[in-house]
Protein backbone atom coordinates (compact mmCIF):
# COMPACT_ATOMS: atom_id res chain seq x y z
CA UNK A 1 0.00 0.00 0.00
CA UNK A 2 2.78 2.50 0.86
CA UNK A 3 4.30 2.11 -2.38
CA UNK A 4 0.45 2.31 -4.00
CA UNK A 5 0.47 5.79 -2.35
CA UNK A 6 4.20 7.08 -3.15
CA UNK A 7 3.40 6.20 -6.93
CA UNK A 8 -0.02 8.11 -6.41
CA UNK A 9 2.39 11.08 -4.69
CA UNK A 10 4.83 11.08 -7.60
CA UNK A 11 2.33 10.81 -10.41
CA UNK A 12 0.71 14.00 -8.83
CA UNK A 13 4.50 15.54 -9.08
CA UNK A 14 4.28 15.06 -12.58
CA UNK A 15 1.11 15.97 -13.70
CA UNK A 16 1.94 19.18 -11.46
CA UNK A 17 5.29 19.72 -12.94
CA UNK A 18 3.35 19.58 -16.37
CA UNK A 19 0.75 22.23 -15.63
CA UNK A 20 3.34 24.60 -14.21
CA UNK A 21 5.48 23.85 -17.42
CA UNK A 22 2.74 24.79 -19.92
CA UNK A 23 2.09 27.43 -18.10
CA UNK A 24 5.77 28.89 -18.24
CA UNK A 25 5.77 28.51 -22.05
CA UNK A 26 2.93 30.73 -22.32
CA UNK A 27 4.06 33.41 -20.09
CA UNK A 28 7.55 32.91 -21.81
CA UNK A 29 5.68 33.58 -25.43
CA UNK A 30 4.16 36.56 -23.89
CA UNK A 31 7.14 39.44 -24.17
CA UNK A 32 8.29 38.29 -27.46
CA UNK A 33 4.08 37.99 -29.01
CA UNK A 34 4.28 41.96 -27.38
CA UNK A 35 7.53 43.16 -29.08
CA UNK A 36 5.98 41.67 -32.39
CA UNK A 37 2.92 43.37 -31.82
CA UNK A 38 4.57 47.10 -31.45
CA UNK A 39 6.70 46.55 -33.83
CA UNK A 40 3.64 45.72 -36.30
CA UNK A 41 1.93 48.78 -35.16
CA UNK A 42 4.94 51.10 -35.62
CA UNK A 43 5.09 49.47 -39.63
CA UNK A 44 1.08 50.21 -39.56
CA UNK A 45 2.14 53.16 -38.88
CA UNK A 46 4.50 54.35 -41.25
CA UNK A 47 2.34 52.78 -43.92
CA UNK A 48 -0.73 55.03 -43.21
CA UNK A 49 1.85 57.80 -43.39
CA UNK A 50 2.70 56.50 -46.84
CA UNK A 51 -0.43 55.50 -48.18
CA UNK A 52 -1.78 58.17 -50.21
CA UNK A 53 1.22 58.45 -52.10
CA UNK A 54 0.72 54.39 -53.34
CA UNK A 55 -0.58 53.72 -56.43
CA UNK A 56 -3.36 51.22 -56.57
CA UNK A 57 -0.72 48.72 -58.76
CA UNK A 58 1.44 48.59 -55.97
CA UNK A 59 -1.48 45.88 -54.61
CA UNK A 60 -1.11 42.58 -55.91
CA UNK A 61 -4.54 41.12 -57.16
CA UNK A 62 -6.46 38.34 -54.87
CA UNK A 63 -8.67 35.94 -55.81
CA UNK A 64 -10.95 35.01 -52.85
CA UNK A 65 -12.03 31.79 -52.52
CA UNK A 66 -15.20 30.44 -50.31
CA UNK A 67 -15.54 26.75 -50.13
CA UNK A 68 -19.09 25.77 -49.07
CA UNK A 69 -21.43 22.99 -48.45
CA UNK A 70 -24.68 23.54 -47.16
CA UNK A 71 -24.19 27.17 -46.05
CA UNK A 72 -27.37 28.69 -47.24
CA UNK A 73 -27.93 30.75 -44.39
CA UNK A 74 -24.28 32.40 -44.40
CA UNK A 75 -22.99 32.40 -47.90
CA UNK A 76 -24.82 36.03 -49.01
CA UNK A 77 -23.16 37.96 -46.58
CA UNK A 78 -20.12 36.09 -46.54
CA UNK A 79 -19.91 36.90 -50.20
CA UNK A 80 -20.83 40.65 -49.41
CA UNK A 81 -18.20 41.02 -47.21
CA UNK A 82 -15.66 40.25 -49.77
CA UNK A 83 -16.96 41.77 -52.75
CA UNK A 84 -16.87 44.92 -50.30
CA UNK A 85 -13.48 45.00 -50.00
CA UNK A 86 -12.00 48.15 -50.12
CA UNK A 87 -8.99 46.84 -52.61
CA UNK A 88 -8.39 47.56 -56.17
CA UNK A 89 -8.13 44.31 -57.63
CA UNK A 90 -10.00 41.55 -56.51
CA UNK A 91 -12.28 38.40 -57.72
CA UNK A 92 -14.41 36.48 -55.66
CA UNK A 93 -14.54 32.31 -56.12
CA UNK A 94 -17.44 30.75 -54.42
CA UNK A 95 -17.24 27.10 -54.88
CA UNK A 96 -20.50 25.08 -54.15
CA UNK A 97 -19.41 21.42 -52.60
CA UNK A 98 -22.22 20.07 -53.82
CA UNK A 99 -24.32 21.32 -51.51
CA UNK A 100 -27.99 19.58 -50.20
CA UNK A 101 -29.76 22.40 -48.91
CA UNK A 102 -30.37 25.87 -51.13
CA UNK A 103 -26.61 27.24 -51.18
CA UNK A 104 -26.66 27.50 -54.94
CA UNK A 105 -30.41 28.66 -55.78
CA UNK A 106 -29.61 31.22 -53.04
CA UNK A 107 -26.58 32.07 -54.82
CA UNK A 108 -28.24 32.27 -57.89
CA UNK A 109 -30.83 34.51 -56.73
CA UNK A 110 -29.45 37.06 -54.71
CA UNK A 111 -26.48 37.76 -57.59
CA UNK A 112 -28.24 37.12 -60.57
CA UNK A 113 -25.76 34.46 -61.59
CA UNK A 114 -25.43 33.22 -65.23
CA UNK A 115 -23.94 30.26 -66.80
CA UNK A 116 -20.49 30.34 -68.40
CA UNK A 117 -17.90 28.27 -69.91
CA UNK A 118 -15.55 26.55 -68.19
CA UNK A 119 -12.37 28.70 -68.79
CA UNK A 120 -9.81 26.92 -66.15
CA UNK A 121 -6.84 25.11 -66.01
CA UNK A 122 -7.26 21.92 -64.16
CA UNK A 123 -4.00 22.76 -62.24
CA UNK A 124 -4.38 20.50 -58.85
CA UNK A 125 -7.11 17.73 -59.35
CA UNK A 126 -10.47 17.89 -58.00
CA UNK A 127 -13.70 16.17 -58.25
CA UNK A 128 -16.04 16.70 -61.28
CA UNK A 129 -16.90 21.09 -62.11
CA UNK A 130 -20.84 20.25 -62.98
CA UNK A 131 -21.41 24.28 -63.81
CA UNK A 132 -19.60 27.59 -63.75
CA UNK A 133 -21.41 31.00 -63.08
CA UNK A 134 -20.88 34.61 -63.12
CA UNK A 135 -22.09 37.64 -61.43
CA UNK A 136 -24.76 39.79 -63.50
CA UNK A 137 -24.52 42.14 -61.10
CA UNK A 138 -21.03 41.86 -60.18
CA UNK A 139 -18.59 40.08 -62.68
CA UNK A 140 -15.75 39.76 -59.82
CA UNK A 141 -18.02 36.72 -58.76
CA UNK A 142 -17.69 33.59 -59.82
CA UNK A 143 -19.61 30.48 -58.61
CA UNK A 144 -18.67 26.62 -59.43
CA UNK A 145 -20.78 23.97 -58.79
CA UNK A 146 -18.60 20.68 -58.70
CA UNK A 147 -19.29 17.31 -57.09
CA UNK A 148 -19.21 16.85 -53.16
CA UNK A 149 -15.41 15.96 -51.93
CA UNK A 150 -14.91 17.74 -48.79
CA UNK A 151 -13.37 21.30 -48.13
CA UNK A 152 -9.99 20.70 -49.11
CA UNK A 153 -11.15 19.52 -52.75
CA UNK A 154 -13.43 21.97 -53.17
CA UNK A 155 -10.81 24.54 -52.25
CA UNK A 156 -8.33 23.14 -54.74
CA UNK A 157 -11.08 23.69 -57.14
CA UNK A 158 -11.35 27.21 -56.50
CA UNK A 159 -7.17 27.68 -56.63
CA UNK A 160 -7.85 26.20 -60.43
CA UNK A 161 -9.83 29.41 -60.88
CA UNK A 162 -8.45 31.91 -59.27
CA UNK A 163 -6.43 34.11 -61.64
CA UNK A 164 -4.58 36.20 -59.46
CA UNK A 165 -1.40 35.43 -57.63
CA UNK A 166 -2.80 35.76 -54.31
CA UNK A 167 -5.29 33.05 -52.81
CA UNK A 168 -7.10 34.10 -49.69
CA UNK A 169 -9.64 31.28 -48.76
CA UNK A 170 -12.27 32.81 -46.50
CA UNK A 171 -14.82 30.21 -44.41
CA UNK A 172 -18.02 30.49 -45.60
CA UNK A 173 -19.31 32.17 -42.06
CA UNK A 174 -16.70 34.69 -41.72
CA UNK A 175 -17.74 37.98 -42.34
CA UNK A 176 -14.80 39.89 -42.85
CA UNK A 177 -14.11 43.73 -42.57
CA UNK A 178 -14.28 45.71 -45.26
CA UNK A 179 -10.49 46.55 -45.24
CA UNK A 180 -9.55 42.82 -44.45
CA UNK A 181 -7.14 42.49 -47.67
CA UNK A 182 -5.68 46.20 -47.67
CA UNK A 183 -4.30 45.23 -43.86
CA UNK A 184 -3.25 42.10 -44.75
CA UNK A 185 -1.71 42.77 -48.23
CA UNK A 186 -0.15 45.51 -47.05
CA UNK A 187 1.94 43.64 -43.90
CA UNK A 188 3.33 41.45 -47.34
CA UNK A 189 4.43 44.39 -49.29
CA UNK A 190 7.71 44.83 -47.56
CA UNK A 191 8.51 41.27 -47.23
CA UNK A 192 9.67 39.64 -50.58
CA UNK A 193 9.86 36.26 -48.80
CA UNK A 194 6.53 36.21 -47.24
CA UNK A 195 4.41 32.99 -48.29
CA UNK A 196 1.74 33.04 -46.37
CA UNK A 197 -0.59 34.33 -43.47
CA UNK A 198 -2.97 34.54 -40.76
CA UNK A 199 -5.08 37.48 -39.11
CA UNK A 200 -7.17 37.42 -36.26
CA UNK A 201 -10.86 36.97 -36.05
CA UNK A 202 -13.01 37.81 -33.83
CA UNK A 203 -15.59 34.95 -32.71
CA UNK A 204 -19.15 36.18 -32.30
CA UNK A 205 -22.40 33.79 -32.50
CA UNK A 206 -23.72 36.07 -35.54
CA UNK A 207 -20.94 37.35 -37.41
CA UNK A 208 -23.51 39.32 -39.67
CA UNK A 209 -24.45 41.93 -36.87
CA UNK A 210 -20.82 42.49 -35.94
CA UNK A 211 -19.46 45.92 -36.04
CA UNK A 212 -16.37 46.39 -37.85
CA UNK A 213 -16.24 50.57 -37.90
CA UNK A 214 -13.14 51.42 -36.97
CA UNK A 215 -13.72 53.11 -32.94
CA UNK A 216 -16.48 50.60 -31.61
CA UNK A 217 -16.60 47.35 -31.21
CA UNK A 218 -19.34 44.78 -29.43
CA UNK A 219 -19.05 41.73 -27.60
CA UNK A 220 -21.55 39.07 -27.18
CA UNK A 221 -23.81 38.92 -24.22
CA UNK A 222 -23.48 34.85 -24.29
CA UNK A 223 -20.92 33.55 -21.78
CA UNK A 224 -19.93 30.99 -23.89
CA UNK A 225 -19.19 33.47 -27.11
CA UNK A 226 -17.64 35.03 -24.46
CA UNK A 227 -14.86 32.51 -23.45
CA UNK A 228 -14.55 31.42 -27.06
CA UNK A 229 -13.62 35.03 -28.13
CA UNK A 230 -11.01 35.17 -25.43
CA UNK A 231 -9.82 31.80 -26.35
CA UNK A 232 -9.04 33.53 -30.04
CA UNK A 233 -7.90 36.47 -28.74
CA UNK A 234 -5.49 34.42 -26.74
CA UNK A 235 -4.29 32.27 -29.64
CA UNK A 236 -3.49 35.25 -31.88
CA UNK A 237 -2.06 37.76 -29.23
CA UNK A 238 0.13 35.64 -26.87
CA UNK A 239 0.56 32.51 -28.82
CA UNK A 240 0.39 33.29 -33.01
CA UNK A 241 2.02 36.77 -32.74
CA UNK A 242 5.23 34.93 -30.91
CA UNK A 243 5.32 31.94 -33.65
CA UNK A 244 5.40 34.62 -36.47
CA UNK A 245 8.02 36.27 -34.59
CA UNK A 246 10.45 33.68 -35.08
CA UNK A 247 8.92 32.08 -38.46
CA UNK A 248 7.44 28.91 -36.44
CA UNK A 249 3.62 29.97 -36.96
CA UNK A 250 2.23 26.29 -37.62
CA UNK A 251 -1.71 27.17 -38.26
CA UNK A 252 -3.07 29.50 -40.42
CA UNK A 253 -6.67 29.43 -39.75
CA UNK A 254 -9.13 28.13 -42.29
CA UNK A 255 -11.70 31.44 -41.84
CA UNK A 256 -8.95 33.34 -42.93
CA UNK A 257 -5.66 32.11 -44.91
CA UNK A 258 -3.85 34.12 -47.42
CA UNK A 259 -1.42 32.49 -49.48
CA UNK A 260 0.80 32.85 -52.70
CA UNK A 261 -0.77 30.81 -55.62
CA UNK A 262 2.42 29.59 -56.49
CA UNK A 263 3.61 27.82 -53.22
CA UNK A 264 0.07 26.26 -52.93
CA UNK A 265 0.62 24.29 -56.70
CA UNK A 266 3.88 23.96 -55.59
CA UNK A 267 2.89 21.98 -52.48
CA UNK A 268 0.57 20.25 -54.33
CA UNK A 269 -2.80 22.30 -52.55
CA UNK A 270 -4.86 21.55 -49.50
CA UNK A 271 -4.93 17.92 -48.75
CA UNK A 272 -8.01 15.61 -48.10
CA UNK A 273 -6.44 13.10 -46.50
CA UNK A 274 -6.37 15.09 -43.01
CA UNK A 275 -9.61 16.17 -40.88
CA UNK A 276 -8.75 19.80 -41.38
CA UNK A 277 -6.96 21.29 -43.96
CA UNK A 278 -5.69 24.48 -43.08
CA UNK A 279 -2.94 23.40 -39.89
CA UNK A 280 -1.80 20.37 -42.19
CA UNK A 281 -1.11 22.85 -45.25
CA UNK A 282 0.90 25.25 -42.90
CA UNK A 283 3.09 22.47 -41.75
CA UNK A 284 3.69 20.97 -44.86
CA UNK A 285 5.26 25.07 -46.19
CA UNK A 286 7.32 24.83 -43.26
CA UNK A 287 8.49 21.64 -43.77
CA UNK A 288 9.24 21.94 -47.58
CA UNK A 289 10.77 25.16 -47.08
CA UNK A 290 12.86 24.16 -43.90
CA UNK A 291 14.27 21.00 -46.25
CA UNK A 292 15.04 23.58 -49.25
CA UNK A 293 16.89 25.44 -47.27
CA UNK A 294 14.73 28.10 -48.91
CA UNK A 295 13.93 31.94 -47.43
CA UNK A 296 10.23 32.08 -46.52
CA UNK A 297 8.31 33.54 -43.57
CA UNK A 298 4.35 32.80 -42.75
CA UNK A 299 2.86 35.03 -41.01
CA UNK A 300 0.29 35.72 -38.10
CA UNK A 301 -1.20 39.51 -37.62
CA UNK A 302 -2.98 41.04 -34.91
CA UNK A 303 -5.19 42.92 -36.68
CA UNK A 304 -9.13 42.24 -36.40
CA UNK A 305 -9.96 41.27 -40.22
CA UNK A 306 -13.22 39.98 -39.35
CA UNK A 307 -15.46 37.83 -37.46
CA UNK A 308 -16.37 34.04 -37.72
CA UNK A 309 -19.46 32.12 -36.23
CA UNK A 310 -18.69 30.16 -32.47
CA UNK A 311 -20.78 27.10 -31.41
CA UNK A 312 -23.60 28.35 -29.09
CA UNK A 313 -24.07 25.25 -27.08
CA UNK A 314 -21.32 23.03 -25.32
CA UNK A 315 -21.97 19.61 -26.80
CA UNK A 316 -21.21 22.19 -30.20
CA UNK A 317 -17.84 23.31 -28.61
CA UNK A 318 -17.20 19.72 -27.86
CA UNK A 319 -17.68 18.68 -31.36
CA UNK A 320 -15.48 21.79 -32.96
CA UNK A 321 -12.48 21.25 -30.74
CA UNK A 322 -12.62 17.72 -30.74
CA UNK A 323 -12.24 18.05 -34.40
CA UNK A 324 -9.43 20.64 -34.39
CA UNK A 325 -7.59 17.98 -31.34
CA UNK A 326 -7.57 14.48 -33.95
CA UNK A 327 -6.35 17.00 -36.90
CA UNK A 328 -3.59 18.43 -34.60
CA UNK A 329 -2.71 14.80 -33.74
CA UNK A 330 -2.72 13.63 -37.19
CA UNK A 331 -0.62 16.28 -38.90
CA UNK A 332 2.17 16.51 -35.26
CA UNK A 333 2.58 12.41 -36.10
CA UNK A 334 2.73 12.58 -39.77
CA UNK A 335 5.64 15.85 -39.40
CA UNK A 336 7.50 14.16 -36.40
CA UNK A 337 10.44 13.45 -38.48
CA UNK A 338 10.67 17.53 -37.81
CA UNK A 339 10.61 17.44 -34.20
CA UNK A 340 13.89 18.46 -32.07
CA UNK A 341 15.66 18.47 -36.19
CA UNK A 342 17.99 21.39 -36.61
CA UNK A 343 17.54 21.08 -40.25
CA UNK A 344 13.84 22.29 -39.76
CA UNK A 345 15.51 25.45 -37.26
CA UNK A 346 13.03 27.00 -35.21
CA UNK A 347 9.74 24.65 -36.34
CA UNK A 348 11.97 21.63 -35.47
CA UNK A 349 13.72 23.36 -32.05
CA UNK A 350 10.32 25.21 -30.77
CA UNK A 351 7.26 24.67 -32.71
CA UNK A 352 6.93 21.33 -32.81
CA UNK A 353 8.37 20.94 -29.02
CA UNK A 354 5.90 23.30 -27.94
CA UNK A 355 2.67 21.47 -29.76
CA UNK A 356 4.26 18.22 -28.20
CA UNK A 357 3.80 19.73 -25.20
CA UNK A 358 0.44 22.06 -25.16
CA UNK A 359 -1.54 19.88 -27.52
CA UNK A 360 -0.59 16.51 -27.85
CA UNK A 361 0.56 15.66 -24.42
CA UNK A 362 -2.32 17.34 -23.14
CA UNK A 363 -5.15 15.28 -22.98
CA UNK A 364 -3.00 12.90 -21.40
CA UNK A 365 -1.80 15.02 -18.36
CA UNK A 366 -5.01 16.48 -18.35
CA UNK A 367 -6.63 13.10 -17.22
CA UNK A 368 -4.86 12.01 -15.31
CA UNK A 369 -4.57 14.63 -13.04
CA UNK A 370 -8.22 14.60 -12.91
CA UNK A 371 -8.05 10.39 -11.96
CA UNK A 372 -4.92 11.12 -9.47
CA UNK A 373 -6.02 14.12 -7.63
CA UNK A 374 -9.11 12.39 -5.33
CA UNK A 375 -7.26 9.60 -5.17
CA UNK A 376 -4.79 11.75 -3.44
CA UNK A 377 -6.49 13.66 -1.53
CA UNK A 378 -8.62 10.09 -0.07
CA UNK A 379 -4.59 8.45 0.72
CA UNK A 380 -3.82 11.64 2.81
CA UNK A 381 -0.96 11.99 0.16
CA UNK A 382 -1.75 15.51 -0.46
CA UNK A 383 -3.31 18.19 1.10
CA UNK A 384 -6.09 20.01 0.09
CA UNK A 385 -4.67 23.37 1.38
CA UNK A 386 -1.57 22.29 -1.18
CA UNK A 387 -3.92 21.35 -3.91
CA UNK A 388 -6.17 24.63 -3.97
CA UNK A 389 -3.12 26.99 -3.73
CA UNK A 390 -1.68 24.97 -6.51
CA UNK A 391 -4.93 25.09 -8.94
CA UNK A 392 -5.66 28.83 -7.48
CA UNK A 393 -1.96 30.18 -8.69
CA UNK A 394 -2.22 28.15 -12.07
CA UNK A 395 -5.59 29.80 -12.43
CA UNK A 396 -4.24 33.04 -11.86
CA UNK A 397 -1.19 32.74 -14.44
CA UNK A 398 -4.11 31.60 -17.08
CA UNK A 399 -6.06 34.52 -16.17
CA UNK A 400 -3.42 36.81 -16.44
CA UNK A 401 -2.13 34.94 -20.14
CA UNK A 402 -6.00 35.61 -21.05
CA UNK A 403 -6.11 39.40 -20.04
CA UNK A 404 -2.77 40.19 -21.42
CA UNK A 405 -3.55 38.95 -24.59
CA UNK A 406 -7.52 40.76 -24.20
CA UNK A 407 -5.01 44.47 -23.93
CA UNK A 408 -2.77 43.50 -26.79
CA UNK A 409 -5.54 43.56 -29.00
CA UNK A 410 -7.43 46.54 -27.34
CA UNK A 411 -4.15 48.00 -27.50
CA UNK A 412 -4.26 47.72 -31.60
CA UNK A 413 -7.84 48.98 -32.08
CA UNK A 414 -9.30 50.38 -28.98
CA UNK A 415 -12.51 49.45 -30.17
CA UNK A 416 -13.42 47.58 -26.84
CA UNK A 417 -16.40 49.28 -24.78
CA UNK A 418 -14.91 49.87 -21.11
CA UNK A 419 -17.52 47.34 -19.59
CA UNK A 420 -17.12 45.14 -22.19
CA UNK A 421 -13.01 45.19 -21.42
CA UNK A 422 -14.28 44.62 -17.83
CA UNK A 423 -16.82 41.74 -18.15
CA UNK A 424 -14.31 39.83 -20.57
CA UNK A 425 -10.81 40.34 -17.77
CA UNK A 426 -13.61 38.92 -14.82
CA UNK A 427 -14.34 36.07 -17.39
CA UNK A 428 -10.33 36.07 -18.02
CA UNK A 429 -9.57 35.20 -13.96
CA UNK A 430 -12.77 32.53 -14.51
CA UNK A 431 -11.25 31.10 -17.89
CA UNK A 432 -9.77 27.79 -16.09
CA UNK A 433 -12.07 26.96 -13.88
CA UNK A 434 -15.18 27.40 -15.86
CA UNK A 435 -14.18 27.06 -19.77
CA UNK A 436 -11.06 24.53 -19.45
CA UNK A 437 -12.71 21.85 -18.17
CA UNK A 438 -14.77 22.25 -21.66
CA UNK A 439 -11.55 22.10 -23.73
CA UNK A 440 -10.54 19.48 -21.81
CA UNK A 441 -13.20 16.84 -22.32
CA UNK A 442 -13.18 17.44 -25.92
CA UNK A 443 -9.43 17.49 -26.43
CA UNK A 444 -9.78 13.70 -24.66
CA UNK A 445 -12.86 12.80 -27.48
CA UNK A 446 -10.59 14.28 -29.96
CA UNK A 447 -8.05 11.89 -28.88
CA UNK A 448 -10.00 9.12 -28.33
CA UNK A 449 -11.31 9.96 -32.16
CA UNK A 450 -8.36 9.74 -33.25
CA UNK A 451 -7.10 6.50 -31.98
CA UNK A 452 -10.61 4.99 -33.32
CA UNK A 453 -9.96 6.54 -36.99
CA UNK A 454 -12.61 9.08 -36.70
CA UNK A 455 -12.24 11.32 -40.16
CA UNK A 456 -16.07 13.05 -39.45
CA UNK A 457 -16.11 16.40 -39.68
CA UNK A 458 -19.06 16.86 -37.45
CA UNK A 459 -20.17 20.36 -38.28
CA UNK A 460 -22.28 21.96 -35.76
CA UNK A 461 -25.17 23.65 -37.24
CA UNK A 462 -25.64 27.09 -38.00
CA UNK A 463 -26.93 29.47 -35.76
CA UNK A 464 -30.46 30.62 -36.28
CA UNK A 465 -31.02 33.50 -39.02
CA UNK A 466 -33.44 34.52 -41.17
CA UNK A 467 -32.50 33.16 -44.94
CA UNK A 468 -31.63 36.40 -46.99
CA UNK A 469 -33.96 37.89 -49.11
CA UNK A 470 -33.08 38.24 -52.71
CA UNK A 471 -30.85 41.37 -54.33
CA UNK A 472 -34.36 42.75 -55.98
Amino acid sequence: MSILREALFWMLVACASYLVLVTLLYLFQLPFAFAENERLNRERAQRARLGPHRSPEAFPPVSIVIAAYNEASTIVSAVQACLAQRYPRLEVVVVNDGSADETLATLRSFFDLAPTGRFHVPTLPTKQVRAVYTSVIDPRLKVVDKVNAGKADALNCGVNFARFPWVCGVDADTVLADDALPRSIEALLGDPDALGLTSYLSITLTPERARFVRGEKLVDRSILSNFQHLDYVRAFHNSRLAWSRFNYMLCTVGAFQLWRRDILVEVGGFSGDFTCEDIELTFRVHERCRRAGRPYRVLSLPDEVGATEGPTSVSSLIAQRARWQRVILETFLHYRRMLVNRRYGTVGLLGMPFYLLSEVLAPLFEQLALLMLPLALVAHRLDWRTCLLVVGLIAVANGVLTTAALLIADRNERTYRKRDLARLTFLALLDFIVYRPILMWARLKGTLDFLRGDRSWHKFERNPRHLPATSD
